[in-house]
């Protein structure tokens, strides 16, 4: 509920008493009501005239003043707005800033991986390589011994028959040469036969290097596959970190954004505070003025009348009843601290708890002086209680869902007037309850009284 609202209705409500009530000063009267000691007063006075030109300039202001309201709640409720919603973008940063960091985490283990499995494979393929070169030397060894072997096989075919050894005997030309000869024939056999042998060990050696050759290039296609994988997981963490980083930059803009919004409507908020204060206080005071002078005029009249027992009293506690059956106040009347535009504004009544549709009670006996929809307030029912003890006494009930009274009509001490609800500007349903006292608000509990 704004100030401006409130104020309004506190200038609507005083000049109500002095134009809009029946309690004009056109028609001199004086009537006595019974209960609580009420007295209504009504003559003839010379302020028609200033009341009247009071009305004039209401009428002037009138639109200034709702434009002005409008404003000032629109930007209220952009204000709330916008401050919630950079609660909530700084509450989800910490979440944002642990999935970049997690995401971020997850590809570097994937790099690392990757440079592990690609030392690997690097050290497979030269092992593979290695094995090769053993394998492709062995086997020129294997063809060289192979030649050997062959043209020795050869020489021996040429030098085989039943006479070979005979030869070796008679052909030597003396015992030296038969030696010789024979240690010739013996160390070639002996040639032949490492030669074999040498043959056969390194097939064997071969053999091993195969199937450790086989081994190797197994595990070099299953370090492929990991090289695969974990490109495929490292393109995936590298997406999900630039999303994250991007979700990031993403908030901290928007919180910027919404911070330079907000200290702009905070700004403008204030500047139209001050106008619109500032225009209603000076016809606040006008208006306050007349009713002094109107209860003078009056307080003057009823000496007149013989009536100078009856001085302006306080009303006292008690003097009005509770405009719900079961009160719980949720917030008192005084200033009250505002969270966005960080600045006191006064809250002029007293909220008591009322759920959805819940009957509200006229607090005493009076004329309603209207039942309309007030900006801020919601549908509105304005009491006017008439002169009690020499003061001018008015009650509202606000944020009603639906009316059961009308303008104009009179109504007793627990009437309904009306059904709890959440028009205007308010949070949820409740009522909103007003005193005015010689067109001031005061405190409402200083006339209900206790709770009971």
């Amino acid at each position: 509920m704004s100030v401006r609202t409130r104020l309004t209705t506190v200038i609507a409500g005083s000049l109500a008493i002095a134009v809009l009530s029946g309690y004009g000063f056109s028609a001199a009267a004086v009537a006595s009501v019974a209960s609580g000691g009420a007295t209504i007063v009504h003559e003839d006075s010379s302020y028609d005239d200033e009341i009247a030109a009071a009305k004039a300039k209401q009428r002037a202001n009138e639109q200034k003043l709702q434009d002005l309201e409008s404003e000032l709640e629109d930007t209220d409720a952009e204000i709330v707005k916008a401050d919630r919603a950079l609660k909530a973008l700084v509450a989800q940063l910490p979440k944002v800033q642990a999935e970049l960091e997690i995401a971020q985490e997850r590809l570097q283990a994937a790099i690392v991986q990757q440079g592990i499995v690609a030392e690997k494979l690097t050290a497979a393929n030269a092992q593979d390589e290695a094995i090769t070169q053993e394998i492709a030397d062995d086997e020129s060894r294997v063809a060289d011994l192979k030649i050997t072997i062959g043209v020795m096989a050869r020489d021996q075919y040429m030098g085989t028959g039943a006479n070979d050894s005979l030869s070796l005997i008679f052909g030597a030309t003396s015992s030296r040469d038969f030696v010789d000869k024979f240690a010739a024939q013996h160390s070639a056999s002996r040639v032949e036969t490492n030669a074999l042998d040498e043959v056969q060990q390194i097939a064997a050696t071969n053999r091993n290097r195969g199937a450790r050759q086989e081994a190797v290039r197994v595990y070099i296609v299953d370090l492929k596959k990991q090289a695969d994988a974990l490109v495929v997981e490292a393109d995936a963490a590298r997406k999900i970190a630039k999303q994250k980083q991007e979700e990031l930059e993403k908030n901290l803009l928007q919180q910027q954004a919404l911070k330079a919004e907000l200290d702009l409507q905070r700004a403008t908020a204030v500047a139209n505070s001050k106008e619109l204060h500032k225009a209603q206080d000076a016809l606040h005071d006008q208006v306050l003025e007349l009713v002094k002078k109107k209860l003078a005029a009056e307080e003057a009249a009823r000496r007149a009348a013989a009536q100078a027992a009856l001085h302006p009293t306080p009303l006292g506690t008690g003097f009005l009843s509770f405009p719900t059956k079961i009160p719980y106040v949720t917030s008192s009347y005084g200033l009250r601290f505002h969270p966005i535009l960080h600045y006191y504004r006064m809250h002029a009544g007293t909220d008591f708890r009322a759920y959805c549709g819940t009957p509200i009670y006229a607090s005493a006996e009076g004329k309603v002086l209207w039942a309309k929809y007030m900006y801020g307030f919601g549908s509105q029912v304005m009491i006017d209680h008439g002169i009690i003890k020499g003061n001018s006494l008015l009650t509202s009930y606000n944020h009603l869902t639906r009316f059961a009274v009308k303008s104009g009509e009179y109504v007793t001490r627990g009437t309904i007037v009306g059904y709890a609800g959440n028009e205007g500007v308010s949070t949820g349903c409740h009522l909103h309850y007003e005193v005015y006292v010689n067109g001031a608000t005061v405190d409402p509990m200083s006339v209900l009284g206790p709770i009971p």
